[in-house]
């Protein structure tokens, strides 16, 4: 009796400390404590593409555009997630290729990014039934278009460029989305590039009512 009462006194603090860190972890991140964690120390390195902006490149959905690269990258990342009996969430971020060059926005763009880097713009509890749904979500959104497209450049006005990332709960019908963003200082608009990079990491255990 004493071994088992020792056990489960155990398996509940590794329980208890497991949820402190994903709480810790997700308010860090800007999550406003939702259940989100992100051990870096153990999760894989994300995968890396380089992807192009460009308007008529995305338009076709051409090899090597964001929206094509996107979508290949997530129905992966998808798919595995959905494929592992461990809980998964998929990690997905959009970063610009920043220009070299001086603008007149510089000084309030770096203003936004450093209060943005400690509170991020948030955009939770997003529902996509596919891939392609979300990925359409994801172009609208970063173009300004839509309700949260045009709630975004509100916030980040004049030539200062978001940061997205993307935190991507795949349940067993739709696709649960929340994105955080920063506003960051202008991208480089002759290059028009893009880091795209995924991971998949473990996300926070549920405790469910007996």
């Amino acid at each position: 009796m004493i071994r088992v009462r020792k056990l489960l006194f155990s398996r509940s603090l590794s329980f208890a400390l497991l949820l402190t860190s994903c709480f810790a972890a997700s308010t860090a991140a800007g999550d406003g404590g939702a259940k989100a964690y992100n051990p870096s120390s153990s999760a894989a390195p994300p995968d890396t593409e380089t992807a192009s902006a460009g308007a008529w490149a995305n338009l076709t959905n051409r090899a090597g555009s964001i929206r094509a690269t996107s979508n290949h990258m997530l129905s992966g990342a998808i798919e595995t997630a959905r494929s592992d009996k461990s809980a998964q969430r998929i990690i997905f971020k959009s970063i610009p290729e920043l220009s070299k060059k001086d603008t007149d926005d510089d000084q309030s763009c770096d203003r936004l990014e450093q209060a943005t880097r400690q509170k991020p713009l948030e955009f939770d509890d997003k529902r996509f039934p596919t891939v392609d749904d979300l990925t359409d979500w994801i172009m609208d959104f970063t173009q300004g278009k839509g309700a949260d497209g045009k709630s975004l450049y509100k916030q980040c006005p004049g030539k200062c460029s978001p940061q997205y990332t993307w935190w991507i709960y795949p349940e067993k019908t739709e696709l649960l989305v929340k994105a955080r963003v920063i506003c960051g200082l202008p991208r480089d608009r002759d290059s028009n590039k893009y880091q795209l990079s995924i991971e998949l990491a473990p996300a926070c255990p549920v405790a469910q009512s007996q």
